[in-house]
């Protein structure tokens, strides 16, 4: 007996020792799950804190310093088509792929511009079966008018097919690209430059018909057409009408509102490291300015829902142009807003079934103001 409960008692002390030895390893684990999870904050508030920097602070100092990035994120330009057979070869009906040789702003050297000239639908039925047309001799001899068309950024020239298919009931469309998109030359891009390529090109056509020239314009592109009809102004030419279609008031107002400028526009540095830097090297786009030095009837489009280029702009333009005065008369000015349920955005006004009258108003409305001003 008493050999057995000495057994029981070793048998008990050790089962004690081995509970101890279980506390102590359950205290040790939740120890080391307690560092763990420390270390792991720790880490996470560093990394935060690192990528607050990172985004924050240093990305807005490179923008600062670096006229190369503010000119890529200005003129986005990736993954676009380039190559001169994908323009050429297009799948579009009645069009001729061509380029336009236009002289550097800065250099004097040539740059060239690839150019869709885009038939009227009528004149397009008879290039359609005569694959000897003319079309420089439709664009000098038809009574259809002329449409520049000028993309926004980070397109090409064959991305709004579908908006020339529409244009194309009532124009001649002259679709480009300008310096350093699609197949067009490189060249050091700028508001100066691109702006002095579509004033050449202007001339170009100007020279090629005597037809009314109209000049279309979306997003970046409505900036960048509005600026080209104020330069020629200042040369005692204009074209029949402009019409902006998405257009912000100015480069400052529109990044504050972009929903890449609104990740940084709450920054205090923000004017300093971003606005100014881009005004100082000359990447200004003032609409709102440029609107008052233009003589020619302007319809503005937007869509409610544009999150992109809020519809607010769209009406300080019109309030502008309503202003402008020619013969003390005012001169004709049209807005057209798309209600938000239709839900067109940035880039599809286009598909509005009304749009066909808008621009048949608005053509009979610049005729007749062209008749009144110049007889």
């Amino acid at each position: 007996m008493a050999n057995r409960y000495h057994r029981f008692d070793e048998y008990y002390l050790v089962s004690e020792s081995d509970m101890e030895n279980v506390e102590y390893d359950e205290r040790s684990k939740q120890c080391c799950s307690r560092r763990c999870k420390m270390i792991l904050i720790l880490i996470f508030v560093v990394v935060l804190v690192l990528s607050f920097l990172f985004v924050f602070v240093v990305i807005p100092l490179v923008f600062m310093n670096s006229i190369s990035l503010q000119r890529l994120l200005i003129f986005t330009r990736f993954n676009l088509p380039s190559k001169t057979k994908y323009f050429e070869e297009y799948k579009f009906p009645a069009f001729k792929n061509e380029y336009v040789t236009v002289q550097d702003y800065d250099s004097g050297t040539n740059k060239s511009l690839g150019v869709w000239h885009i038939l009227p639908v009528e004149e397009g039925i008879k290039a359609l079966n005569d694959s000897k047309f003319d079309y420089n001799l439709s664009l000098a001899t038809s009574n259809y008018s002329v449409l520049i068309y000028f993309h926004g950024t980070g397109e090409v020239r064959s991305f709004s097919e579908r908006k020339y298919q529409l244009l194309s009931f009532y124009f001649h469309v002259i679709a480009f690209d300008y310096r350093g998109y699609g197949d067009s030359s490189s060249g050091y891009l700028s508001e100066k430059t691109i702006v002095n390529d579509c004033v050449q090109l202007y001339g170009w056509i100007r020279n090629r018909t005597q037809s009314p020239i109209y000049i279309w314009g979306h997003s970046l592109g409505s900036a960048v057409a509005a600026e080209t009809v104020a330069t020629l102004k200042k040369k005692d030419e204009s074209p029949s009408g402009l019409i902006l279609e998405s257009a912000f008031t100015s480069l400052e107002e529109e990044l504050y509102v972009h929903p890449y400028g609104k990740i940084f526009a709450w920054l205090p540095w923000f004017k300093a490291t971003i606005l100014e830097p881009l005004h100082k090297n000359g990447f200004i786009f003032d609409t709102a300015t440029n609107i008052g030095h233009i003589t020619c009837p302007i319809m503005i489009l937007h869509a409610e829902d544009d999150n992109e280029v809020p519809c607010k702009f769209g009406k300080k333009l019109y309030a502008i142009a309503s202003e402008r005065m020619k013969n003390g008369k005012y001169i004709p000015t049209i807005y057209h807003e798309f209600d938000s349920n239709l839900s067109y955005g940035h880039f599809f006004i286009y598909q509005d079934p009304f749009l066909k009258y808008y621009i048949m108003d608005f053509l009979t409305l610049a005729k007749n103001q062209s008749t009144y001003w110049w007889h």
